[in-house]
């Protein structure tokens, strides 16, 4: 019997879940899987929620792959899944709960597929340091702040650079739109907007295209063409998007990240066919261009 697998993921114009969408349909068409159309919250965890009750009383899917919605990520509504008979994955966003869970239901299974996140801080840390001079002035700009992937790769940037850099942390909360908005706010009133950065580091790709909408916006409208020149790092990767970005300059450097849809259908397969139950999967993250070809300061 064909087993049906429902995608819930969180923001519909972000490109890395566009293609997790698409890796995933691909996927379940190689491996016979009935997937059902992709559901997206929108950033609202309580969104997802009503999605994850919708499925419970509607479909009862076999197996559920999540990008968790918002920061707000409680337990219940996934327990709710596992006791039903519901496989679930976790896509990208591992809360901390999910140890517990496994543990007080070890007949289900309840994984995860990761890219490493503190790896992804190391990869832009060491861009970093070949793109900027010891001691320059460098803004990271994160994801939403309370999100364990965005403080993870935070804290290994700042442990990366380990003091070269004179870093100043913004949140763009995962959008361009977001990133606008702080840098924006921060050319009005920052203490230190008149300082010039030596680069801008941003935790996605999306939020690199935001920032260098605002600096060359400001180097327009202030004069200070400087502002035209700072390098820019991404993260995301995408051939479409952080790539192509690198290959037109306008992004110094960016981290590509694997696509965990077509991992956690693997974990899905096996589950089913042989009882195996993974735990959390850790995905490797690549500078591109390759570090050696950024060459040291």
């Amino acid at each position: 019997m064909t087993k049906a697998v429902a995608l819930l993921l969180d923001d519909p114009g972000n490109r890395y879940q566009q293609l997790l969408a698409r890796e995933a349909r691909a996927g379940a068409a190689r491996s016979g899987v009935a997937l059902l159309d992709a559901e997206f919250a929108g950033g609202s965890s309580w969104t997802q929620v009503e999605s994850v009750n919708r499925l419970l009383r509607e479909t009862r899917p076999d197996g559920v792959l999540i990008m968790l919605a918002g920061a707000h990520w409680t337990r219940a509504p996934f327990e709710r899944l596992v006791k039903a008979g519901v496989a679930v994955v976790l896509l990208n966003r591992i809360p901390d709960w999910v140890d517990e869970l496994r543990r007080e239901h070890a007949a289900a299974l309840v994984a995860g597929v990761t890219p490493r996140q503190d790896a992804v801080g190391e990869i832009q840390a060491a861009q970093a340091l070949r793109l900027a001079r010891p001691g320059s002035f460098a803004i990271l700009v994160t994801g939403d702040a309370a999100s364990p992937a965005a403080i993870a790769r935070k804290h290994a940037f700042l442990g990366g650079v380990g003091g070269r850099l004179d870093v100043h942390e913004l949140d763009g909360r995962w959008s361009a739109k977001g990133a606008e908005k702080a840098f924006g706010e921060w050319f009005r009133v920052g203490a230190e907007r008149d300082r010039l950065p030596g680069l801008v580091v941003c935790q996605n790709d999306a939020m690199a295209d935001g920032a260098r909408s605002v600096l060359l916006r400001q180097a327009a409208t202030s004069g200070r063409r400087e502002l035209e020149r700072v390098p820019l790092v991404g993260c995301d990767g995408l051939e479409e998007e952080g790539q192509a970005m690198v290959t037109r300059g306008a992004l110094a450097a960016t981290v590509i990240m694997p696509p965990t849809t077509p991992p956690a259908l693997e974990i899905l397969r096996r589950y089913w066919e042989a009882g195996d139950r993974s735990g959390t999967t850790f995905l490797d993250a690549r500078s591109h261009p390759a570090l050696e070809e950024l060459g040291p300061r």
